[in-house]
């Protein structure tokens, strides 16, 4: 790469600058073939919307004397927690054995925001397993073994009471 980048112009640079592409996208194509396939990869298309960072508005932890601005945090939060209910479901049901194997067996041929990225997820359904599992603060015993219709009816009770909180606060805020 560094030879392709100071190349001079013309056809000898441009035939190093050729090779450099060739040899990362060969290398990129070995990836694909590697032992237990590339981590994450029946996830991948889903990861980057649902792990991308989310815009938030408002920081601040204490009212303000803006009932807007503090109606804008408290939907914002409320969304959060909707958002992470979701997420946390729908990485209660995938199958990361092979990443796990992966990012314990391979951990140097993943760059930093792909072990973190496999970390965090496996983080996240481990928390979903076991007894002390909690699905937006409450408690949710073995959740991620739960077959889905029964993941489905906490979810739902999840975001139903998320919703309710919301209601609440909208009445209070109208006075």
């Amino acid at each position: 790469m560094e030879s392709a980048a100071s190349a001079p112009e013309g056809a000898e640079g441009e035939s190093a600058r050729r090779e450099c592409v060739d040899l990362i996208l060969r290398l990129w194509e070995r990836r694909q073939r590697w032992p237990l396939s590339a981590p994450l990869k029946n996830v991948a298309d889903q990861l980057e919307e649902l792990l991308r960072p989310k815009p938030r508005f408002l920081h601040a932890t204490s009212q303000t004397a803006d009932k807007f601005l503090d109606l804008l945090r408290s939907l914002e939060d409320l969304h959060h927690r909707e958002t992470q209910v979701c997420l946390s479901a729908w990485a209660a049901g995938l199958d990361l054995s092979k990443t796990r194997t992966y990012l314990h067996d391979h951990p140097e041929h993943l760059d930093d925001d792909e072990r973190r990225t496999s970390q965090h997820l496996i983080d996240l359904q481990d928390r979903l397993l076991g007894p002390a599992a909690q699905l937006d603060g409450e408690p949710c015993p073995d959740f991620a073994t739960l077959p889905i219709p029964e993941q489905t009816k906490i979810v739902r009770t999840r975001l139903r009471a998320i919703a309710k909180s919301r209601t609440q606060w909208l009445g209070r805020q109208t006075d």
